[in-house]
């Protein structure tokens, strides 16, 4: 895969307010500060497109990004993060769960999990609600080079 261009397109506070222009949608979520917005650099080659920080809980829209004129990558907040308010958390969660259930163009999720620890408990509740939705999804793995060898095979057992 080659990618020539990649271009901010906007943020949504929720479903309704994603682009009216429907390419295929590839949709990042894992829990806060996991890697998403830096998983998003990577791949397109571009630091800062996606805004990364070391502060968890940084994205708090849906973030949509425009491949190729092609398809779109789209940044969503992270779950599980505890020092948000329990409201903000809940918003979060239900504007998730509204555009996974209401963009049709939306062809798979990508899952990141932090391979540096033990999978959470949420990160299973996730992947598990995505598999009753029946919502194609892969995991990646990220941070494997905060871990030992190790390590990383007992936490991805």
């Amino acid at each position: 895969m080659h990618i020539s261009k990649a271009a901010f397109v906007k943020s949504a506070s929720s479903w309704t307010e994603c682009p009216e222009q429907l390419l295929p949608e590839f949709a990042f979520i894992g829990r806060s500060n996991v890697g998403k917005s830096s998983l998003i650099n990577m791949i397109v080659q571009r630091n800062g497109l996606a805004k990364a920080s070391r502060t968890p809980g940084k994205t708090q829209l849906i973030n949509f990004f425009c491949i190729n004129d092609a398809w779109f990558f789209v940044d969503l907040p992270g779950y599980g993060y505890a020092k948000s308010k329990v409201t903000e958390r809940k918003k979060w969660i239900d504007r998730t769960q509204d555009y996974f259930l209401n963009r049709p163009c939306l062809l798979h999720v990508f899952v990141l999990i932090d391979g540096s620890i033990p999978t959470q408990g949420i990160d299973i509740e996730f992947c598990t609600t995505l598999q009753e939705e029946e919502i194609p999804f892969s995991i990646v793995i990220t941070k494997m080079d905060k871990a030992t060898q190790r390590e990383i095979h007992h936490n991805m057992e």
